[in-house]
């Protein structure tokens, strides 16, 4: 601080803040971090792009998006579709780079290394809802016992492929549909301090029917584990701020289709 011609210390009682009370503060402070960032947007290319384990010769012509936490795990994302696919990809920064310890495809989020792509695919939802509804999607991507696999969770949807998730907070959270993809194409390129992810996702798989000028609401995520692959550490997402929890299964899991972004395409 300056300005000051001194400073005494005043005697009393000790001041108290509770657990309740700082994760009250950290709230207030991603509610702040929400406000100024606004709504991102982002323009999907229509091209097919060839997977060769470099983002800006593979997604030429289309834009990068950019986004961090921490600067030592700096985020690049990309997006594209064609008749049959949409591509994404992901180039993530990380000291120890594609480790995750999940048991189960749909543990992965919550146990290392993941990318994220969040998407709701009815452009008639009303785009400040609270929670998913139909339509909505999350797209998480891991390594399961060494091979890249991929998971959509739906909180609501017509086919049920149901699995409950609790934590210490909620004790029951139903989502409605979790299916491990089988005709996803992933390609995963590691380095000692990165790695790039590139994912070539059924258009079918995701309810998705773009067409030129069509703008559906969004997000690009990334989850970083510990240096052991055990759990993850830090949440870091484009456009939702409100990513500060870990530990608490519901949390790290549910959509907050309020603070996504805006994808067109072109």
């Amino acid at each position: 601080m300056t300005g000051f011609k001194d400073a005494k210390l005043i005697s009393g009682s000790k001041l108290k803040i509770s657990a309740a009370e700082i994760a009250k503060a950290g709230t207030f402070r991603e509610e702040q971090l929400q406000t100024s960032k606004g709504t991102p947007r982002v323009t999907a290319k229509k091209m097919t792009p060839k997977f060769t384990g470099a983002l800006d010769q593979d997604f030429g012509g289309a834009e990068v998006v950019k986004f961090e936490k921490q600067e030592d795990a700096a985020v690049r994302t990309s997006l594209a579709y064609d008749d049959q696919n949409l591509y994404l990809a992901w180039e993530v920064r990380d000291a120890t780079p594609w480790i995750n310890g999940a048991e189960a495809a749909d543990q992965m989020y919550l146990s290392g290394d993941t990318v994220d792509f969040q998407l709701g695919a009815n452009p008639k939802a009303d785009p400040k809802r609270d929670k998913a509804v139909a339509g909505d999607l999350r797209l998480s991507i891991g390594d399961l016992k060494g091979k890249p696999t991929a998971v959509i969770y739906r909180e609501v949807s017509a086919r049920k492929q149901p699995k409950i998730f609790s934590s210490g907070v909620i004790k029951s959270f139903n989502v409605e549909s979790v299916l491990t993809l089988s005709d996803a194409k992933i390609e995963v390129k590691k380095d000692a301090d990165r790695y790039l992810i590139e994912a070539a996702i059924p258009l079918n798989a995701l309810d998705l029917k773009p067409v030129p000028g069509l703008t559906l609401r969004g997000d690009f995520g990334v989850t970083h584990g510990d240096p052991a692959g055990k759990r993850t550490r830090l949440r870091s997402y484009w456009s939702n701020q409100h990513t500060g929890i870990v530990d608490d299964a519901v949390f790290e899991l549910m959509l907050e289709p309020k603070n996504w972004a805006e994808f067109t395409f072109e």
